[in-house]
């Protein structure tokens, strides 16, 4: 859903695989698990290195928040009451899933902006272009004035009045360095413009949006009218579907972000292992196992529980996906596997002990689950299901 911009030469990706391979050693027993990013986009990726320009996921990340309306959307409510429909979720979500590494703060400007054109001048609906919406964010910014402080800032939230129909859709802003809007004296290349979306998707919003400004692939797909939409990760991950009924991070995400430590992920090539996770709503504990499957993919597993922002799962149980760094946002970087072919939107993909599930020529099976975690066996398979 981000309004970045796509990556260069065709030719240049070609060579890159050889270029980001990353052999395994010693030194990094994570090594072969660590897949490599493939510079598919300019703004986000699923691999590592993680996008160097997008925003800290460590530390204090500060927002300032501008509101704007339109002479056509006049707004008939205060900012503060608009703000209400992000904050303070979605801070604590952020401080929650990071496990209390990222602090996220909202600054706002506490008025109206008045816009210079109506809401439906700016042609920014569903799927506008990246040009269009880096000219209504700087107009946003220009209009603020010199009053607006933006001293410690590391990224600008710019919320439309949730009333302007013409203005339906809410992405990212994830510019390169130099391509970004201006303030204050500085160039700012990530943050976000909120549309009609908003009251619907609500503090989810953000989420899923600052995701993407964090480097985050968007993990909804296909596309329509292929199939039902969420049918790659389910409810599984606020980069899927903001509103599902299990929207903390995933593992894969959380290490990227790095809000796992190494020493909670291991990395097996074994042909038979049995190793114990504790629920990732929770800190501490070993949160993420992985097994290469190719130079670009992977098999994860990850134990959840219906509790913390997860509290509406239908159950406990192992979650176990694919990842392949070959792919990017709605093309299915990540699927969540599932024990039963009819679950197409997977909110039964939790594996129960007893159940095993088969994916890139491994088979996963729970074997004793507790308050504590799930204990699992992965093995080679004699037939895979991708």
């Amino acid at each position: 859903m981000t309004a970045g911009r796509a990556a260069g030469a065709m030719a240049l990706l070609a060579a890159l695989p050889a270029l980001l391979a990353q052999p395994a050693s010693a030194a990094d027993p994570l090594a072969a698990c660590r897949l490599p990013e493939m510079q598919l986009r300019t703004d986000v990726g699923l691999g590592f290195p993680r996008k160097p320009d997008r925003l800290k996921t460590t530390g204090q990340l500060r927002f300032r928040v501008l509101f704007v309306d339109f002479s056509d959307a006049p707004a008939t409510v205060a900012p503060g009451d608009v703000l209400s429909i992000i904050s303070p979720r979605a801070e604590q979500y952020f401080k929650a899933v990071s496990y209390g590494k990222l602090d996220v703060t909202l600054a706002a400007d506490p008025r109206w902006i008045r816009m210079r054109k109506p809401s439906s001048d700016y042609h920014f609906g569903r799927d506008a272009s990246f040009e269009y919406q880096r000219a209504y964010f700087q107009e946003a910014l220009d209009l603020a004035g010199p009053a607006v402080d933006y001293a410690g800032s590391d990224a600008i939230l710019v919320i439309a009045n949730p009333a302007t129909q013409a203005i339906n859709w809410g992405p990212a802003f994830t510019a390169r360095p130099g391509q970004g809007v201006r303030a204050g004296g500085r160039e700012f290349i990530n943050g976000a413009t909120s549309g009609s979306d908003l009251p619907t998707l609500g503090w989810a919003w953000f989420v899923h949006e600052i995701g993407h400004a964090m480097s985050l692939v968007d993990l909804a797909g296909p596309r329509p009218p292929r199939q039902l939409w969420h049918t790659y990760a389910g409810e599984f991950s606020a980069m899927g579907n903001p509103t599902g009924r299990a929207p903390e991070y995933l593992g894969w995400e959380r290490w990227q972000l790095g809000w796992l430590d190494d020493a909670q992920v291991s990395c097996t090539s074994a042909a038979s292992t049995t190793l114990t996770l504790t629920p990732l709503e929770r800190a501490g504990g070993a949160k993420l196992a992985l097994v290469p499957t190719g130079p670009n993919t992977a098999l994860a597993v990850e134990s959840r529980r219906a509790e913390g922002y997860d509290s509406q799962l239908p159950r406990a149980g192992l979650l176990v996906y694919t990842v392949d760094t070959r792919l990017s946002s709605h093309d299915g970087a990540v699927r969540v596997q599932r024990p039963s072919d009819g679950d197409e939107q997977r909110p039964q993909a939790l594996l129960a002990v007893g159940q095993t599930v088969t994916a890139g020529g491994l088979s996963v099976t729970l074997l004793a689950s507790d308050a504590h975690g799930d204990t699992f066996r992965i093995e080679r398979a004699a037939t895979h299901r991708d």
